[in-house]
């Protein structure tokens, strides 16, 4: 039966974390891929009614999700009678199903251990892949190989983006599950390491080299000793700047992959004025357009996806209105002052996972609503919870 219950819910993320759907409606047939999603969420289902008779009380922060999917849907709902009823809404409640089974199944430390090791593994795949895809210039927008050299690696997804948050989560999931016990297993943790970054140096996303700093701040807190903070005061710039201008003077760059370095040194330097968000601003201006029409209810469930809005926090607004979006900024508040007030061994793998994940929802669309990405919330809700009958990690 454990057999069982594992495959009804790790052959699901597996399949939605490596795009496979995508890949089957571009090569095979979109019916076959249609189909092969509604039975992954069967399967998820399926478990979730196997793991209902053990099942334990939920920590708070998914008690808060649950809560934030009920305001959701309850003023968004009523944007869609009024605004947008067209919306796909059975399509929405499979990231919904996707994060209630999960809650399920992660409350069990035997599961949640083993789905820690599938989900490190599936990223790191990932990883490999998109450096793959740059390899031989396969891009999945195009569907092939693509005509003129890619500038920016989108991997599994046709997103650097999206590309570029998979890869931190490889970095962060290999740093803290991957445990090496003897020197061959130190050398393909290195490994391993090694390839999330250069993955993530392929997509040439500000966002994601930005963020990059934050979770090495996180996950070599320790290596920040007073004598140490001097050194690298001194070292980081200086390595910064050398490395900074062999990139610009290099042959080997195109002119946009250029500008996208450029651009970090803005972000960093606070020289906004100079700082390319890629059009990103003129979507959220059209959102907040939407947003100022209809403050309250919203425009209804799945509206700024529909208009390509390109900002997860911002679209709980334009969806569902602004008693839906402050339950939002609540529930994220939430997780990130209980993740600093965890016991320590967990503290920093939560927060690298939240930092990633926040950051991403201000440039992407697609945080809460792909499956693979909304049950870290239930992952992370199980290692910051103060339950003392939970003990995810050994």
């Amino acid at each position: 039966m454990k057999k069982l219950i594992s495959i009804f819910f790790l052959l699901p993320f597996v399949f939605s974390a490596l795009n496979i759907q995508a890949f089957v409606t571009k090569f095979v047939s979109v019916s076959l891929a249609q189909n092969m999603a509604y039975s992954n969420v069967l399967l998820i289902i399926a478990g979730t009614i196997l793991l209902l008779k053990e099942s334990k009380p939920f920590p708070y922060t998914i008690k808060l999700w649950i809560g934030f999917f009920l305001f959701y849907y309850c003023f968004g709902l009523i944007g869609n009678i009024l605004h947008f009823p067209e919306a796909p809404l059975l399509k929405t409640l499979i990231p919904i199903i996707y994060f209630i089974g999960f809650s399920f199944l992660l409350g069990k430390n035997e599961y949640f251990k083993l789905f820690s090791k599938v989900a490190t593994l599936t990223l790191i795949i990932a990883s490999l892949m998109l450096i793959y895809f740059q390899r031989i210039n396969f891009s999945m927008d195009s569907g092939g190989i693509y005509e003129y050299e890619l500038s920016r690696a989108g991997g599994l997804y046709g997103d650097a983006n999206n590309a570029a948050l998979v890869c931190l989560l490889s970095f962060v999931f290999i740093k803290n599950v991957f445990i090496p016990i003897n020197l061959f297993q130190k050398i393909i943790k290195i490994l391993c390491l090694a390839i999330s970054l250069y993955a993530l140096v392929l997509t040439f996303s500000n966002t994601g080299f930005i963020i990059l700093l934050i979770i090495l701040g996180l996950s070599y807190q320790r290596f920040f000793k007073p004598k140490r903070i001097l050194f690298l005061i001194i070292i980081i710039p200086l390595a910064a700047f050398f490395l900074i201008q062999g990139a610009l003077n290099s042959s080997f760059l195109n002119s946009i992959q250029k500008n996208r370095i450029e651009n970090v040194i803005n972000v960093l330097t606070l020289n906004t004025e100079q700082v390319s968000y890629s059009g990103r601003e003129e979507l959220l201006k059209n959102m907040m357009n939407y947003v100022n029409e209809n403050p309250f209810i919203g425009n209804g469930v799945y509206f700024s996806t529909s208009i390509s809005g390109h900002n997860t926090i911002i679209g709980v607004w334009a969806d569902a209105g602004i008693f839906s979006f402050m339950f939002f900024l609540f529930l994220l508040f939430q997780h990130f002052i209980r993740a600093l007030l965890s016991r320590v061994e967990y503290r920093y793998f939560s927060l690298s996972i939240l930092v990633i994940l926040t950051i991403y929802m201000i440039t992407l669309q697609t945080v809460i609503n792909q499956p693979y990405l909304i049950v870290l919330f239930a992952f992370i809700g199980y290692m910051i919870t103060e339950d003392k009958i939970y003990e995810p990690l050994p």
